[in-house]
């Protein structure tokens, strides 16, 4: 059927059944004529085969609760010595810290690696191997207690009692177990859906940028795919489906099929969008041409690992797709091959230039007017979206030793840290000595306390015993506070260019918020 008589069916009532529709409108209209004529000839001649119909495709875990079920492993260097472990116990559990960094130990049979976004995809043969872990239990309460799985029933316990808020937004917070896309799975509230078998996988992105890659999983690899990533499980031929996923016909066709994501120049894709791909019908390829695909695939070095458009531009490349097109027999493969790839740069533009001139437009309806004026407004819109800076007091615990450092005058103008011979634990505001105290951490607690309150005429400090554990608590979420104020200006301050203005903002703002 033509690309004409196509269009005419769209505005012909019923002129598609219901259901799922193998083409769409948008596909049909960026086509190239010649590309869909015969792609429905071969499809006819049943040399090309929908990829959906080789195998199953599904979606990767989604746990609903990341923060809880995804933990990071720790080194054996880096464990506590206050766990209690050593290198042999380590063949039966693992020391895991939560997103909260909450460390407990769990069982290995209960933690499974994890391949988790597109990042994790680094060539069609490898897969970046993280600390990243899946917490995953099928069986009961009853049946741990039998294993003497104490670490796991300790941390679903813990599922079932802390909140784990993380995040800003508000359908990202509460009880693991109390959520309502958690609460009411089955066969318990820990069951995560979608259950992998081991077995060889081809595991491929949700969302593309500039690579369209397609990873083989060997059957071996016991590792759990999370969401944003999908995975084929084949029925048979699982290398030559592989080698045709990553050839340049498939990637035209993704380009093809794919949604511009929300004006960012990423494409998205769902499930039906990859089952409606045509690739080389495996059964239908005779032992030479099988032979010669593989073998022409095996000679790119690291396919998918790259730009897939600047891998393009190689002999090796030039050769594979050649020869993959001559056997899904296409009529003037070399003509078919200058067409595909100029198609597929066509179209790859097309979504950067969208995505530039969306930035743009955001950008334009901006109306500035008046900035110096409006400094005020900006500084409290931002101060408004964040907390403030995090104070060092909150960090002490309460049976903690305290001494008592008075505040000797004033504290005006930026707050300092001596940090020479002859000053090493004073606290300077403005070049005039505030406070001394006994140490460079003691000096930095009593620093931060001012920021937050610096009418004070002494304050509590902890002592030596535990002053370096506040210190290393605050820092840390000092620096998580800094990421969000970062993000806050970011947003607040869109379409502001004047870099002077900009920093007039942040700063004032930050002295608001107690950071400086």
């Amino acid at each position: 059927m033509s690309l004409t008589n196509s269009l005419d069916r769209l505005v012909t009532p019923n002129a598609y059944p219901g259901g799922n529709v193998a083409i769409r409108w948008g596909q049909l209209i960026r086509a190239s004529p010649i590309l869909s004529d015969e792609e429905e000839r071969l499809a006819k001649a049943e040399t090309i085969i929908r990829f959906g119909g080789l195998g199953t495709i599904r979606g990767g875990i989604v746990t609903r609760a990341n923060a809880y079920f995804i933990v990071r492993e720790i080194p054996f260097d880096q464990i506590p010595t206050r766990m209690g472990v050593t290198r042999n116990d380590l063949k039966r559990i693992a020391v895991v810290a939560d997103g909260l960094d909450h460390l407990t130990k769990i069982e290995r049979e209960f933690l499974k690696p994890i391949i988790k976004g597109p990042e994790s995809l680094e060539s069609a043969f490898a897969i970046k191997r993280s600390d990243l872990r899946l917490f995953d239990v099928k069986g009961d309460k009853k049946a741990l207690e039998k294993k003497h799985a104490n670490g796991a029933i300790a941390y679903l316990r813990r599922g079932e009692t802390v909140n784990y808020k993380t995040s800003d937004d508000d359908l990202k917070g509460g009880i693991p177990a109390k959520r309502s896309q958690v609460k009411n799975r089955k066969p318990f509230w820990y069951s995560l859906q979608g259950e992998q078998n081991p077995g060889v996988r081809i595991v491929f992105p949700e969302h593309i940028d500039r690579r369209y890659v397609f990873t083989l999983v060997d059957k071996d690899d016991k590792s759990a795919v999370i969401d944003k990533l999908f995975l084929f499980e084949p029925e048979d031929h699982a290398q030559l489906i592989h080698v045709a996923l990553n050839s340049l016909y498939t990637w035209y066709q993704v380009e093809l099929r794919g949604r511009s994501q929300m004006g960012e120049g990423v494409l998205e894709l769902k499930i039906p969008d990859y089952a409606g791909l045509h690739i080389l019908n495996p059964s239908e390829v005779n032992a030479k041409d099988r032979k010669e695909i593989l073998q022409a695939f095996a000679e790119l070095e690291k396919p998918g690992s790259a730009p897939s458009l600047a891998e393009l531009g190689t002999a090796e490349r030039h050769d594979f797709d050649l020869v993959y097109l001559k056997a899904c027999g296409f009529k003037k493969p070399d003509a078919i091959l200058l067409r595909l790839e100029q198609s597929l740069r066509a179209l790859a533009g097309e979504r950067s230039e969208r995505r530039l001139s969306v930035a743009d437009a955001k950008i334009s309806r901006r109306k500035i007017t008046n900035v110096a004026a409006s400094i005020d407004a900006y500084v409290a819109r931002i101060a408004a979206s964040i907390e403030p800076h995090p104070d060092p007091r909150n960090f002490v615990e309460e049976a903690a030793k305290t001494e008592a450092v008075p505040i000797a005058a004033e504290v005006e103008g930026p707050i300092e840290v001596g940090v020479e011979l002859f000053n090493q634990g004073e606290v300077i505001a403005n070049g005039t000595t505030v406070a001394r105290a006994n140490s460079i951490l003691a000096a930095q607690f009593v620093r931060g306390v001012l920021q937050v309150q610096p009418d004070l005429s002494q304050i509590e400090v902890p002592v030596a015993d535990s002053i370096e554990k506040v210190i290393t608590d605050w820092t840390r979420e000092s620096r998580k506070w800094q990421k969000k104020f970062k993000a806050a200006c970011d947003k607040g301050l869109v379409g502001l260019d004047d870099t002077r203005t900009r920093t007039a903002i942040e700063q004032r703002a930050l002295r608001l918020l107690h950071a400086i």
